[in-house]
């Protein structure tokens, strides 16, 4: 049982995975690199390195024998990234991480540049998954421990994705949401004190102080490093941030709302980016507050993914949750795009509520719960939104309407026929949720929010692999005719052994139209 201590007194602090002294509590301490976090273009390499403690010299970074220079990413020396441009598309580099004098500080590996833009792949596999943060000190009924998720992610990578999404909420640790404006004080009162006990983010002092450095750096290491470590340095990787990777819950009351983000919050998020978030290499030309909830990947000319924020972009006022340019631009790039297939990966889900404020439907669930009483907060803007990325969606010429959402802590897919006064049935809106990864039995809706989750009453679906509030992830097989589905279930009390065998829960194909 975790034993509560406010160790912030006189600078030092003591983590589950260790002593810091302005550094990160790591989960294993013993191994010089933390983690790894790449990314890729088409011409493009980079990679996050996360070390055990500050080096004495800069770590090297050699691809195909050519030394990428150093940059580093925080100002204790823990994180350092590197960029190489130039590089030819389609193509498998050697990858080799030393010290500044030469010692392995691992074992050379291979990374592969995504395909030439004008290229035609014959397949892609693409693995999606949502929820993999959470304190794992909260215990196992709030959050999976790390060696389940760890054994989840274990299995997705046995299948050998080309990229992985991993799709928002990388962080869990809320700010007002959860102590100032929780709708029990007692139990606000109560997360403050946990949060004091490990890493606490103190909005009265400077944003810069020792404090909240490193209690960002010790929450980027439970919540992110300690997952991800290195099993990932041969896949590409990709992040999408969500409501909690601003530190807050999607919440509103009389105080107001917790989106746009704050500057304090806005910063946290900034932060961790910069620690722990692979390099985002597929930004379009928009102004950085704007771009940053944009990324455009494409795949030659066989497959594009447009992978946005649905939180930063937050608007009262009649604009959405997508700043108006990255709607523009989201929309036009699904008539413009030469890909034979084009998927929407938003935070926001598709196709489902729990009834909560930041959904793009204004459905309150069965009985209005006290939970979600604020709800009334609630934009018509916001679906006004959806109603014009759902058209744009449908109305492609020779390709299926496909997205896959984060956020909802659930598995499943439907195939959404017609939304408010829109008939989308000549080309439905094949809507899938990714799985989550972190999410334990509290975390649940129908446990967490007292609802299960639930068609909106704008919306005409059919189930194609009916929603469970199970962990997992998906995986798409892409071709030019067709994308292939899988999706992978598992759930305590199910046995952990299972995860290393496990089978799709349902197989599917969305075919291209003629």
């Amino acid at each position: 049982m975790l034993e509560r201590r406010d160790f912030l007194r006189g600078g030092a602090a003591l983590g589950l995975g260790g002593v810091f002294m302005g550094g990160v509590a790591w989960s294993r301490p013993s191994d010089a690199v933390r983690t790894i976090l790449p990314s890729a273009s088409h011409d493009t390499l980079a990679l996050k390195v996360l070390l055990d403690k500050p080096p004495s010299d800069v770590p090297v970074l050699k691809i195909d024998g050519r030394e990428v220079k150093a940059q580093k990413m925080d100002s204790d020396g823990y994180a350092w990234g590197f960029v190489q441009k130039g590089l030819k598309g389609g193509t498998r580099h050697d990858l080799a991480l030393t010290d500044g004098r030469g010692g392995a500080l691992r074992e050379p590996w291979q990374l592969s540049t995504l395909p030439p833009l004008d290229s035609r792949p014959e397949s892609y596999r693409v693995l999606f998954f949502t929820c993999a943060g959470g304190e794992e000190a909260l215990g196992p009924d709030q959050y999976l421990p790390q060696a389940v998720r760890r054994a989840l992610l274990d299995r997705a990578l046995s299948y050998a994705p080309d990229l992985a999404i991993a799709n928002g909420d990388h962080v869990y640790w809320d700010q007002w949401t959860t102590q100032r404006y929780a709708k029990n004080p007692q139990r606000g009162a109560q997360t403050a004190a946990f949060q004091r006990s490990i890493a606490w983010i103190d909005e009265d002092t400077a944003f810069d102080s020792d404090t909240n450095r490193r209690s960002v750096n010790t929450i980027v290491g439970r919540q992110i490093a300690a997952l991800y470590e290195d099993r990932f340095a041969s896949v590409p990787l990709l992040f999408i941030t969500d409501d909690h990777d601003y530190y807050e819950n999607d919440n509103a009351g009389t105080w107001g709302y917790a989106f746009p983000p704050r500057p304090f919050t806005l910063a946290l998020q900034r932060r961790t980016a910069a620690l722990a978030y692979p390099f985002a290499l597929h930004r379009p030309q928009l102004p950085a507050y704007q771009a940053e909830t944009l990324e455009t990947v494409r795949i030659g000319k066989l497959l594009e993914l447009a992978l946005f924020d649905c939180r930063r972009g937050w608007s009262t006022d009649g604009k959405g949750v997508l700043f108006p340019d990255v709607e523009k631009l989201i929309v036009d790039r699904l008539r413009t795009s030469e890909a034979a297939q084009y998927v929407h990966v938003p935070s926001n889900p598709f196709g489902w509520s729990k009834g909560a404020l930041g959904e793009w439907y204004g459905d309150f669930p069965p009985g209005e719960t006290p939970q979600v009483n604020d709800k009334r907060y609630w934009q018509q803007s916001w679906f006004d939104q959806h109603q014009r990325l759902a058209r744009a969606l449908s109305s492609q010429k020779g390709r299926a309407a496909v997205t896959i959402s984060g956020d909802l802590h659930a598995s499943g897919a439907t195939k959404i026929t017609h939304s408010g006064d829109l008939d989308l049935s000549a080309n439905p809106i094949n809507a899938l949720l990714a799985g989550t990864i972190g999410t334990a039995k509290n975390g649940f809706p129908s446990s967490a929010r007292g609802a299960f989750p639930f068609t909106p009453a704008a919306l005409k679906a059919t189930d194609i692999n009916k929603l469970e509030e199970r962990n997992g992830f998906t995986l798409f097989d892409v071709t030019a005719d067709k994308i292939v589905v899988r999706q992978f279930r598992w759930r305590p009390p199910e046995p952990v052994a299972a995860i290393a065998s496990l089978e799709p829960y349902d197989t599917f194909t969305i075919e291209r139209p003629a």
